[in-house]
């Protein structure tokens, strides 16, 4: 409120033994990354160790020190855009399979011919593999430089948040990172189709019916290993946690295996099951998945992984969104009034009811010193106490407030609300209690104005600090405290236009009362949220389309060989819409099964995702399973059939030349 220089600072001779005074210091430092900064601040915080042991208790704060609701909300959407980054990949990667393995069963012959002229398996996969690193180098070059240049773009969708200084484009790092992700992600995924080559006999030059080979199990399992630890490494590197990204890989390569194993079922199931009775379509598409190198298990995986990500990015993002945009109530306090005398609370009242305020809200405040816990002083506490914090807890200026009754967002976690009539009680919020060191049955002593005040621990509490709402540490039993020197804070919802004929009626009247208008706070805090809210939906909606490209892509690549098959049965007097249709149903049962299995797994994955990593409430609706289910085989069998739409051109003589 009042600015001096030094010198009059010294002639008022305000600083003197027992006053109350605190100090500030701003330091700029270097432009260290959020991990170095908090490595700083630890140092200075150990540093400082033996300071706090003498009763203060500095404070290091960094910049990521925000408001509790603006630090959670970013928290969450950086965790998410990790998600994000990490299903990207796995996405681009059942994309490079599918890919690649359409690309190897089309270039069969050309297999054989290098096996014939002398090139071994190794040879030619690596020659195959080298036109893979080269198209994943495009697309990561490509793809990098985007991603450079988007943000310049972040100061003119919000110029409120960031400005021109503070975007660097260019950052050889993050551009270095994305384009050897993208190449080490193409090659991981490309590898297991691409061991293909050694199932090639030469003898397909002269008869294309020969058996394939058997690969080396060396090459077949030695290869998925690869791929599993390529995948740990990549989430390790964008995750940047080690029980993260092993969490991540093994829900992953549990996901493969269920899907593996749901395809195996469903090929048994569909070669054992009665035909009678099922219509001709549903006959050939259970026959069809049932028959030997039908593709079914590849073909499940991928559409599977594909509904997973799909499915859980929805469910994430929408949970998130909803979280964002509600992390501030639209009840809370506009304005708080501090330090309200105990006389003038009734004027002070009757002014914001005369305002058109309401949600008034006002309690009594009494302070305090905490004086010993369970017969041992503080200064005893304090000197075995670890940490800065905890020692801060037992010598602040405790505030201590007495209710009948608990607000609406406290609950009693612990014991039970004035349940002693022969004891003085206290209330303490569980976190709160923890680092006092307290539990329900303690005996807490407070020096409030030179008496020494004995309570009973009677139950913990949990508070939803987000809700602005009046709270505090310690409440104490009504009945002890009400003789005690006390003022009172209050808060009430105000509309814009009334808060400065409020403050200026208190001006007049109560000028030692502090009026404290939060409206501008919130206003900027909401925008801010509804930013990061965007970016969400904008990332998540992203991501999606991307995972139904894949799905189609999944679909279609086992699909390219219907050529012939499409000839064969035009031949037998099928017309071209029977064609298409034996293919959809053959396709829609793959699209049922992946999307039932990829469904539940992305309820279970985006379940522990929004408890354990983003820490809230799992609320899930219930309808993306059933449209999961429908869109799967709907999709399944509109790409398939589009992916056929050459094959279902072909002549019938195509299956008579073979």
């Amino acid at each position: 409120r009042v600015f001096l220089t030094t010198g009059g600072l010294e002639r008022t001779e305000l600083l003197q033994f027992g006053s109350r005074v605190r100090y500030r210091t701003l330091f700029a430092v270097p432009d260290l990354d959020r991990r170095s900064l908090q490595e700083l601040a630890q140092r200075l915080e150990d540093g400082l160790d033996e300071v706090g042991r003498a009763g203060s208790a500095p404070r290091i704060e960094t910049r990521d020190g925000a408001q509790q609701n603006v630090r959670d909300g970013l928290g969450r959407v950086e965790r998410f855009l990790g998600l994000v980054a990490l299903l990207s990949l796995v996405l681009g990667g059942v994309g490079v399979a599918q890919i690649v393995r359409a690309w190897i069963a089309e270039r069969t012959p050309a297999v054989a011919v290098l096996r014939c002229i002398g090139f071994r398996p190794r040879e030619v996969l690596l020659l195959f593999l080298g036109h893979v690193v080269l198209l994943a180098l495009v697309a990561s070059v490509i793809g990098a430089s985007l991603g450079a240049l988007l943000p310049l773009a972040a100061p003119y969708i919000a110029p409120e948040l960031l400005s021109d200084d503070l975007v660097r484009a260019w950052q050889p790092g993050a551009v270095a990172r994305g384009i050897l992700l993208g190449l080490a992600i193409a090659v991981l995924f490309a590898l297991p189709p691409l061991t293909a080559v050694w199932r090639v006999s030469p003898a397909r030059v002269l008869r294309a019916e020969a058996d394939p080979l058997p690969a080396p199990r060396l090459v077949r399992y030695g290869s998925l290993a690869l791929l599993a630890l390529g995948v740990f490494a990549s989430a390790w590197v964008q995750g940047d946690e080690l029980a993260f990204a092993a969490s991540f890989s093994g829900g992953l390569l549990v996901l493969a295996g269920a899907l593996a194993a749901a395809a195996f079922g469903l090929t048994r199931v569909a070669r054992r099951i009665r035909r009678g009775g099922l219509s001709p379509y549903l006959v050939h598409g259970l026959s069809a998945l049932g028959r030997p190198a039908a593709g079914t298990t590849g073909a499940i995986v991928a559409l599977g992984l594909g509904v997973l990500v799909v499915v859980a990015m929805f469910l994430v993002q929408r949970r998130l969104d909803r979280e964002l945009t509600g992390a501030l109530p639209t009840d809370a306090p506009t304005v708080f009034l501090i330090d309200i005398q105990r006389d003038q609370w009734a004027g002070v009242r009757e002014l914001l009811e005369e305002s058109g305020a309401h949600g008034i809200d006002s309690v009594p405040v009494v302070t305090g010193r905490l004086a010993a816990i369970d017969g041992k002083t503080v200064d005893e506490l304090a000197d075995a106490k670890e940490g800065r914090r905890g020692r801060w807890v037992l010598t602040r200026e405790q505030r201590l407030t007495w209710l009948e009754e608990l607000p609406e967002d406290n609950r009693i976690v612990a014991g039970e609300l004035w349940s002693d009539p022969d004891r003085a009680e206290i209330s303490i919020e569980e976190d709160f209690a923890e680092d006092m060191g307290v539990e329900v049955g303690s005996v807490v002593a407070f020096d409030v104005s030179g008496v020494v005040l004995e309570f009973l621990v009677s139950s913990l509490r949990s508070v939803v600090w987000e809700s602005f709402a009046i709270n505090f540490f310690l409440v104490v039993e009504p009945g002890f405290l009400e003789d005690a020197p006390h003022y009172r804070i209050a808060a009430a919802r105000l509309d814009e236009a009334d808060e400065s004929r409020v403050q200026d009626g208190l001006g007049r009247s109560f000028p030692n009362v502090t009026v404290l208008r939060v409206r501008p706070i919130l206003e900027k805090v909401r925008g801010v949220l509804n930013k990061a809210a965007l970016g969400v939906r904008t990332l998540g909606s992203f991501t999606i389309l991307v995972g139904i490209a894949v799905l189609a892509g999944a679909v279609s690549a086992g699909s390219v060989r219907r050529a012939r098959e499409a000839a064969l049965l035009k031949t037998l007097g099928v017309t071209r819409r029977g064609v298409a249709a034996l293919f959809g149903v053959e396709f829609a049962l793959v699209g049922l099964v992946a999307g039932s299995i990829g469904g539940l797994c992305a309820y279970g994955g985006a379940w522990l995702f929004l408890d354990q990593v983003l820490e809230l409430e799992p609320e899930l609706p219930l309808l993306p399973f059933p449209v999961a289910l429908v869109a799967s085989a709907l999709l399944a069998a509109g790409a398939g059939i589009a992916a056929c739409a050459r094959a279902l051109t072909a002549p019938p003589l195509l299956s008579l030349n073979g």
